[in-house]
């Protein structure tokens, strides 16, 4: 009734790699962050793009 350890095997390193947005999917992404919810991204989006931002907090108060 002996336990064996199943030993894991490492995997072997893999460098990190970095994904190149254009504008518009780092756009989309910010919109979508702001509209979860996220503080962070909703100042952002604020300085860079007011005009969406005015528009998410207005649809944010019609839907409340």
């Amino acid at each position: 009734m002996g336990k064996q350890k199943k030993e894991k095997q490492r995997k072997p390193y893999q460098k990190p790699t970095a994904t190149k947005l254009s504008p518009e999917e780092a756009k989309l992404k910010l919109l979508d962050h702001a509209r979860r919810g996220d503080q962070e991204a909703k100042d952002l989006l604020n300085m860079m793009f007011p005009e969406e931002a005015r528009l998410i907090s207005a649809n944010k108060e019609k839907s409340a």
